[in-house]
């Protein structure tokens, strides 16, 4: 028997302050303080004997800028086994490293570092008066012009794409501001990328924080803005925006090495810029270590003789206070995605801004039998890359929701035609636990999940393979499935102690900015979330 979901025909009204249809960026006042106690466990695997190995790794900075400030204590690190020599190390940009060296060792190295950090992020009103062109750039200022091999600012893609997004700009802050907003729109966050520079990610249009960060970074020096990238930690602990009506922005992470960017402006000096988060501050959730021309710079590094060892990471991270007051003032129309401001007022005449070609939606593929979905992931996340003799740590990590815990997860799709859906998978990960887990496919109500739909099969966790990494987890229905043209939503169900991840990619790389929901209670849906589900969806053209 064929189940037909009833359609509507009228257009469904967001209960959101904003339209889902045009693109969202909130501009929030308050403060974000947190103390947060850190534990890096970082480990080489030692499979035959080595007769030297020499790590360089970077330490968290104590900073302060307009909206940011990070203080450090109690530092404490410990080696097994303990190393031949510990050297401290200070770069030209002001990085302090440890370079620590173990000669014959024959088992695994282990380095435990534990600190306690303070982040103050302060959302408040600024004003600039800096123009556009920046004229002149201040001598001190002037290395982070500079191009290299993977921020190639003078390359002539980059120096035309830059000029035609900053064309008509009067001030710095409007020529930044359609730069990140173009990044934000048009770069699709993948894992494992085979490059990280600008070029490239100018050409695929994807890549991971590192490639954000050098695509942002080119277009700026490209346009006379000094611009400079940050290495870090990023901590997984979400929080939540009121964006009205009940609905809350949560904003999350994965945790783990992660990279953002400075940039300058004469009259406010170095602001954070998260290329996939925020503009004019980062949040508590951010801890930076280091900062620099691009990632050659920052990244942690070693070297080691007869053979390179692997290198794993875990980060523990403890909030001993997380204090977080944030009022939502107002909004702007773009990017396509949520972003996040404080307000910055300029002083300059308005200007009419340059017409951009709408960022493609995806499209459903040709055939009879088709697939469809945000449906790329890694089975594995690639935490480190080898140039010539040299392992390089990646700032990347996993990004997956613990959907067996307390809230609820749903995903949203769009179809533009009729389809028979034959099985929708997700790409999850299975820790342990017992029961099942099933899914319901689901009609929206205003921009919600509705509770008109069908459930699927349930899954048994027996039945369900314990392996390493993330895999595809196929669901099924007991009947037919027909969908019409609309939006409908994925919600995912357990029974039990089932203890399984869902994971998920950061940004909005398949449909629009409220695309992903959570609830606690199962149905009020009040949290939006800032990332996209990996789903795949089966189906057959009827």
């Amino acid at each position: 028997m064929k189940k037909l979901f009833c359609y509507f025909s009228c257009l469904l009204f967001f209960l959101l302050l904003w339209s889902t249809a045009h693109a969202k960026t909130i501009i929030l006042e308050g403060k974000l303080n947190s103390k947060v106690l850190v534990n890096q466990q970082i480990g080489f695997g030692v499979d035959k004997p080595l007769s030297r190995l020499t790590f360089k790794f970077a330490l968290p900075s104590e900073f302060a800028n307009k909206s940011v400030s990070q203080k450090t204590q109690g530092l404490n690190i410990k080696f097994d086994p303990q190393p031949a020599k510990v050297d401290d190390a200070v770069d030209e940009f002001g990085n302090r490293f440890k370079v620590v060296t173990w000669n014959d060792i024959n088992r695994d190295v282990r380095i435990n570092i534990t600190f306690e950090t303070n982040i103050k992020s302060e959302l408040s009103a600024m004003e600039s008066k800096a123009l556009f062109p920046l004229n002149p750039t201040p001598k001190s200022e002037l290395l982070y012009l500079k191009p290299t091999e993977i921020v190639q600012s003078n390359a002539p893609e980059i120096i035309s794409l830059s000029k035609k997004l900053t064309a008509g700009a009067t001030t710095e802050y409007e020529a930044v501001t359609a730069i990140l907003n173009y990044v934000i729109d048009n770069v699709k966050y993948t894992y494992n990328p085979p490059q990280y520079d600008a070029l490239y990610t100018l050409k695929t249009r994807s890549g991971n924080c590192q490639n954000f960060a050098h695509l942002s970074m080119a277009l700026l020096r490209a346009a006379g803005i000094p611009a400079r990238i940050v290495g870090g930690i990023s901590l997984k602990q979400s929080w939540k925006i009121p964006v009205g009506n009940n609905n809350f922005l949560v904003q999350s992470m994965g945790q783990g090495g992660h990279a953002w960017v400075e940039i300058y402006f004469p009259d406010l000096g170095w602001l954070s810029y998260d290329p996939q988060q925020s503009k004019q501050f980062t949040s508590s959730r951010h801890i930076k270590q280091t900062h620099g021309l691009d990632s050659d710079d920052i990244n942690d590094s070693w070297r080691a003789s007869p053979y390179l060892p692997d290198y794993k990471e875990a980060v523990d991270a403890k909030f001993i206070d997380d204090a977080i007051s944030l009022q939502l003032k107002s909004s702007e129309r773009s990017p396509r995605s949520y972003f996040l401001s404080n307000n910055l007022v300029v002083k300059a005449p308005p200007v009419e801004k340059p017409k951009l070609p709408p960022v493609e939606r995806p499209k459903l593929p040709p055939g009879k039998v088709i697939e469809f979905g945000n449906m790329e992931f890694p089975s594995l996340v690639d935490i480190y890359h080898v140039v010539g003799d040299k392992g390089i740590k990646i700032l990347d990590k996993e990004t997956a929701e613990y959907v067996t815990s307390k809230y609820v997860y749903a995903q949203a799709f769009e179809i533009d035609e009729k389809l028979n859906i034959d099985n929708i998978s997700l790409a999850m990960r299975k820790f342990g636990g017992d029961g099942t887990v099933y899914i319901d496919l689901v009609s929206d109500d205003n921009g919600r999940p509705s509770l008109k739909g069908v459930r699927s099969a349930p899954i048994f966790l027996e039945t369900i393979k314990k392996r390493p990494g993330y895999y595809w987890v196929d669901f099924s229905f007991p009947d037919s499935i027909i969908l019409g043209k609309g939006r409908y939503w994925i919600v995912l169900r357990h029974s039990g102690e089932v203890i399984i991840n869902w994971f998920y990619i950061p940004g909005n790389p398949y449909g629009d900015s409220d695309d992903t929901r959570s609830t606690l209670k199962g149905y009020k849906w009040e949290d939006i979330q800032n990332y996209d589900f990996v789903f795949k969806i089966k189906a057959i053209r009827p």
